[in-house]
């Protein structure tokens, strides 16, 4: 039976960061289980990016200027040090291959896991096409099955990359475009303009279950008729539901969550490409030199304070838009980016907390300490 040091599960942001980052030096082998076939063009990761990492030159396009709207009020600010920038799947993923390819001692297998056997020496990984295989150490990226209670809730999304005439290629990313009616926590429209002529759009809520794709298409459509795009034509299509809850790590028996599932993702904004960029450093650090694998680091007032604001914004939900501005408009713009991305400053705390309405913040406080306190 063939035997791998390490069983990446799932070929997705954070095992391909691995993975390129060991591909020259990494004397191990490795094993990667995916069922899908790469590339493909299916999303795209956006973020902040605080430091360079290894597909820096495989972005799509990045901004130093970003806004949040509400009705006529626009709120646009801006940062030279730490750009906006968007990569597509498809770029990533190649960058990734090349590494996988070079190296004829690791392995490809298309298919997917159906049982895994804990053994005296590793895992017996059984796999849907018959086959059954050995690894020392897996680290799984598959999404976990979660079930998000409030304050937590889903951020889901359909995205069209468009293309028509009218659209320009505005130097500032459309982070939130607060449209919505509906009863959710918050929705918004989220807009890139990747270049004159081509601008992907996402139709996003905050909800405590996801929503239909079929409804949010719907309202997607909806506003494109509004502002003249109703016949643009549809380049791409994307769409998803990321959990906005902190995922508590999991790292037993020398078997690892990674990624979104390992607790990568910032629960009140939905970010992880550059967080898991951070762990991916981490860790390959880590078995470079022969220490223990370590799962992504959190930080529990982080998740404190995100669970305070998203319970906030359960309280008030008509009152989204200005939450969200009164962030934006107050924090100094390095400030916020460094806390949206998880690594921020003790004064950057300070700055951001101050941002926002004491009163709501201080009741939304209660309730999710009485919250907690209860399960």
């Amino acid at each position: 039976m063939s035997r791998w040091d390490i069983a990446l599960i799932g070929f997705g942001a954070a095992a391909m960061s691995l993975a390129t980052r060991l591909g020259r030096m990494y004397p191990g082998t490795i094993l990667i289980i995916e069922p899908r076939s790469l590339p493909t063009d299916d999303r795209t990761w956006c973020g902040w990016r605080t430091k360079d990492h290894p597909f820096s030159d495989r972005v799509t396009r990045q901004w130093s200027r970003w806004r949040v709207s509400s009705g006529p009020a626009s709120i646009v600010r801006g940062s030279e040090r730490y750009p906006y920038e968007m990569l597509r799947a498809g770029d990533v993923q190649k960058r990734a291959l090349e590494t996988v390819e070079r190296r004829s001692d690791w392995q490809w297998v298309p298919g997917r896991l159906i049982e895994a056997t804990r053994q005296a020496h590793g895992w017996a990984l059984a796999l849907d096409n018959g086959q059954t295989l050995m690894a020392d150490q897996v680290l799984d990226s598959r999404p976990a099955s979660l079930k998000l209670a409030r304050p937590w809730v889903w951020q889901s999304f359909v995205g069209w990359e468009l293309s028509h005439p009218s659209l320009d290629g505005s130097e500032t990313v459309g982070l939130m475009d607060f449209t919505g009616d509906s009863d959710a926590v918050a929705e918004f429209v989220y807009e890139l303009p990747i270049q004159t002529g081509q601008h992907l759009l996402e139709w996003t809520r905050f909800t405590p279950s996801p929503p239909p794709a079929e409804e949010m298409e719907a309202c997607l459509e909806t506003h494109l008729q509004a502002r003249g795009l109703g016949n643009a034509r549809i380049v791409r299509r994307e769409t998803g539901h990321l959990p906005m809850a902190p995922i508590a790590p999991y790292n037993r028996d020398r078997w690892m969550r990674i990624g979104t599932a390992g607790g990568s993702m910032r629960p009140a904004t939905g970010y992880a490409f550059h967080a898991i960029q951070r762990w991916a450093d981490d860790a390959a650090r880590c078995l470079l030199e022969g220490h223990p694998l370590q799962p992504p680091r959190r930080r529990r007032l982080l998740d404190w304070l995100d669970g305070v604001f998203l319970e906030s914004l359960w309280q008030t939900p008509e009152q989204a838009p200005d939450r969200f501005a009164a962030l934006f408009r107050r924090t100094p713009p390095e400030a916020l980016i460094r806390f949206l991305a998880g690594i921020p400053e003790h004064r950057d705390l300070m700055r951001v907390m101050r941002a926002l309405p004491p009163g709501p913040l201080l009741a939304a406080a209660i309730r999710h300490g009485l919250r907690r306190d209860r399960r």
